[in-house]
């Protein structure tokens, strides 16, 4: 191991819960514990996110963050201004790519990871390392898969509720949701419960007890809330969003077609006529569901990150 260069993860001073925070600052934690000199790296001196409890270290570029050609500098794909400001910083550099939709937010008009210095791409779904090996032309695109804190994103006692996110499709939402209150007037006293900007405990709350998670992902790498949903036993509808399809099957979930907001009210419907009454169906596709989620495991992450830098940090 290099034990005079470092590992940072440059990270967006999100203020918002983002999945993609979340996992940077699991990556670090990770590679701390395990002897890897290894860094979050916020823009502005003292952010910390406020929805995220962690123990990883932080280092601040408005700190004087000086970098040594011994460290290795990881940057989101999306973050153009990085990819730019570290073209000619001597030191490694690679990017960790959570969502192959947002990659021409970093590169764009033709330029290439290898134009602004950039060695190894790696990512977080086999969706995500299928697209850049096949579309970008790159070899390797190693995987280290997502995880789900299976500690607290498990079952509770249900109650016949539907839990939705609608941070990326709130106009799909608003029409789904709309639709259903026409088509099956007898449920319109289901509550709604919304998991967007609630720290990480309450959204496991809100999951844990609902029947039913609502699925609106779009242009995903992989997607968290379906797979955290799935953990906590709920009846997932709706949709997969692309990166879902690495847990998205048949026997997990309510899958619709990519944006048929219509067929998704229906099942949303029919799904809740199954669950009332307590169809055997709808067991099978809750265990279906949770072992499913129960290969996000912190164990599984930890083991492909020490693969994975066990060779690059040397």
């Amino acid at each position: 191991m290099n034990t005079n260069g470092r590992i940072l993860y440059i990270c967006h001073d999100c203020t918002e819960p983002s999945g993609g925070v979340k996992v940077i600052y699991s990556h670090v934690s990770h590679l701390v514990k395990n002897g890897f000199p290894s860094f979050v790296v916020h823009i502005n001196e003292g952010f910390a996110p406020p929805w995220l409890k962690s123990n990883a270290p932080v280092l601040y570029v408005k700190d004087g963050l000086r970098v040594s050609p011994k460290d290795i500098v990881v940057i989101p794909e999306d973050n153009k201004a990085a990819i730019r400001a570290f073209k000619n910083v001597q030191a490694r550099k690679f990017v960790f790519c959570q969502n192959h939709y947002y990659i021409f937010k970093g590169i764009r008009n033709g330029k290439s990871w290898a134009d602004y210095g950039i060695s190894k791409i790696f990512c977080c779904s086999d969706i995500i390392s299928r697209f850049i090996r096949s579309v970008l032309d790159i070899d390797e695109v190693p995987v280290i898969h997502n995880t789900v804190s299976l500690e607290i994103f498990k079952p509770r006692e249900k109650k016949l509720q539907i839990a939705y996110m609608p941070r990326k499709t709130p106009g799909e939402l608003d029409f789904i949701k709309n639709l259903f209150c026409v088509l099956f007037k007898q449920y319109k006293q289901v509550p709604w419960v919304c998991i967007d900007n609630v720290d990480e405990t309450k959204v496991a709350e809100i999951l844990s007890e609902s029947d039913i998670f609502l699925s609106t992902s779009i242009y995903e790498g992989l997607g968290l809330p379906p797979i955290e949903a799935m953990a906590c036993g709920c009846v997932v509808v709706g949709f997969h969003g692309d990166g879902g399809l690495e847990y998205a099957s048949e026997d997990n979930g309510f899958w619709c077609e990519e944006g048929n907001l219509v067929e998704c009210a229906r099942t949303l419907g029919y799904a809740i006529g199954l669950i009332n009454k307590r169809e055997e169906s709808i067991e099978k596709i809750k265990l279906k569901a949770e072992a499913k989620a129960a290969q996000y495991s912190f164990e599984r992450q930890e083991r492909e990150l020490l693969d994975f830098w066990g060779k690059e940090f040397h």
